[in-house]
């Protein structure tokens, strides 16, 4: 059985009008979790943060995975994979410094606790004009969320 996920904590998909486009923002299947795309908006206001700033774009997105992620009864421990799309690949070294935050086991090869892999490539745009996106998945056990 699979169940949608949705957190307040966690930015809504809305079209240009602030139509809602997706009620949920993962889908949990048995123990994983597949994460929606999310970029660097805040989850109140569902704007874009600092739209110059690649680093706070990439925070808030990774802010927004970690509440999806524990809405589904998880943590950033769970996630298993990541997507990172970029509106430009020089941002690459800045958003990596921002996932090994959210990561840190990611440098030290730790096999107990590897951190996720990860599939980084630029796209012509993003959402709302985004600079960051990131998909992640995630294995939560086999409870699901109530």
């Amino acid at each position: 059985m699979k169940v949608g996920i949705h957190t307040p904590n966690a930015p809504t998909m809305c079209d240009g009008k602030g139509q809602i486009q997706c009620p949920h923002q993962a889908v949990q299947h048995g123990s994983t979790v597949h994460i929606c795309g999310q970029v660097g908006c805040n989850p109140t206001t569902n704007e874009i943060v600092n739209t110059k700033c690649v680093k706070s774009q990439t925070e808030q997105a990774f802010k927004n995975v970690q509440a999806v992620i524990e809405a589904a009864g998880g943590s950033m421990k769970d996630i298993v994979h990541c997507t990172i799309c970029l509106a430009n690949m020089e941002d690459h070294d800045a958003v990596f410094e921002v996932f090994a935050k959210h990561f840190p086991h990611h440098q030290s090869g730790d096999k107990q606790h590897p951190a996720p892999a990860v599939t980084c490539f630029a796209v012509k745009e993003l959402p709302k004009n985004a600079m960051v996106q990131v998909t992640a998945v995630g294995c939560c056990g086999d409870a699901l969320p109530n």
